[in-house]
């Protein structure tokens, strides 16, 4: 018999009562015979031992939680875009620097959420800044049994976590746990070995001759080099003209990429982080329960959301990760202790539905969500050390920028 689709009330009763979680576990498969996985300081894979089904077999971590994260935000952010979901967000918009690439910044994007530095930085259209005006004043009062503004400007961070480092308070400052847990692995993986090489189709040598650093680039005539202490600078540590890209690069190998039995996703939902939420209205001494509820409906909705966008989107993670999954996408219901797991279906136009009609349940029960963008323009520093650090980088880059 097939699993039931998980509806509002079954949502609503699951975060009310004593559940303690939803859990969905994804079997992956790997497209190409190798995986490469991320690397850390000093070039290295995240590698471990783990204990699934009862063996102790050799794993590496192929997307961690904060990268999981960020890949359901995108997702929401997706979604947000094409107008499918009514979301809070906070954003910076950055046109008046001109980098097409960076139009703006949200909250759903910015490394910190709402309480990255991009938008404490930056100014509500009076002028004023972001975390003195009545809005950020709002987000210094924030605690678990104080999550209101975060409900009403930007709820993503009760879901996937927040430190509020770069405000007032500094270190002190709040900190929000993860309320969703997702990370992918890559289970009996085996180290391999990676080539590297290049042939160069002008068959430039070594002795071809010194390169120097130009203004715009690079030149053979040291008359024209820049100048430092009267002396010609040469490009790159030693001129020579792999420092431009050209030329041949000798083969090379090295360690590179592991082959694995199959990849596994775990998302984890939990219930329990959000009830310890609290959402009273401003000047109220203490919350509505009924509120309370509706809120932490919503918040689990939200993370659901995010988690089935991001599956749905596929698994390409990064040059040379391609994954495909190969189960259903099957959640459980993880009940209080003696009771069995209850499997639920949650595809995307469900989880759009259910995310709806949460929204729609906080809004009735009096909560402040405000849906309409909150626009905020970088201040002039901000501008012009974003602008200092293009021309540098295009400097750097030989004046490509």
């Amino acid at each position: 018999m097939p699993a039931p689709a998980l509806d509002y009330k079954t949502l609503a009763a699951a975060v009310a009562g004593s559940a303690a979680a939803f859990r969905l576990t994804l079997k992956l498969e790997p497209i190409s015979p190798k995986v490469f996985p991320p690397t850390y300081e000093g070039g290295k894979y995240a590698t471990e031992d783990r204990i699934i089904g009862g063996q102790r077999l050799p794993c590496v971590l192929l997307d961690s939680v904060p990268s999981q994260a960020n890949r359901m935000e995108a997702a929401l952010q997706d979604a947000w875009d094409g107008g499918l979901i009514e979301l809070p967000v906070v954003t910076a918009d950055f046109t008046a620097v001109q980098n097409p690439g960076v139009p703006k910044v949200t909250s759903l994007q910015a490394p910190h959420r709402v309480a990255d530095a991009i938008l404490r930085d930056s100014n509500l259209p009076d002028g004023t800044k972001f975390r003195q005006s009545p809005m950020g004043k709002e987000l210094d009062q924030l605690t678990t049994g104080y999550a209101t503004p975060l409900l009403k400007y930007a709820p993503h961070c009760l879901v996937f976590g927040m430190w509020d480092s770069t405000g007032p308070r500094g270190g002190l400052g709040v900190k929000f746990a993860r309320a969703v847990i997702s990370e992918i692995i890559g289970v009996n993986a085996v180290g391999g070995r990676k080539t590297s090489s290049r042939i160069d189709p002008l068959n430039i040598r070594v002795s071809s001759g010194k390169l120097y650093q130009a203004k715009d680039g690079w030149t053979l005539d040291e008359k024209n080099a820049v100048k430092v202490k009267d002396k010609a600078q040469l490009l790159g540590k030693d001129g020579k003209p792999s420092e431009a890209n050209h030329g041949n690069v000798t083969p090379s190998i090295s360690d590179g990429g592991f082959t694995i039995d199959y990849a596994e996703q775990s998302t984890v939902l939990s219930l329990p982080a959000l009830r310890r939420l609290r959402f009273p209205l401003a000047g109220a001494t203490k919350s509505d329960p009924a509120a309370d509820a509706a809120a932490r409906t919503y918040l689990a909705a939200l993370g659901l959301l995010g988690a089935t966008l991001s599956v749905e989107a596929g698994y390409d993670l990064r040059s040379r990760c391609v994954l495909r999954a190969t189960d259903a996408i099957v959640w459980h219901l993880l009940g209080k202790p003696g009771e069995a797991d209850a499997p639920v279906t949650l595809d995307r136009d469900g989880a759009l539905k259910l995310y709806g009609e949460a929204l729609a349940a906080v809004k009735k029960a009096g909560l402040p969500v405000v849906t309409d963008e909150v626009v905020l323009t970088p201040s002039a520093d901000l501008v012009t050390l974003v602008k200092k650090s293009m021309e540098l980088a295009a400097a750097e880059a030989g004046g490509d920028a």
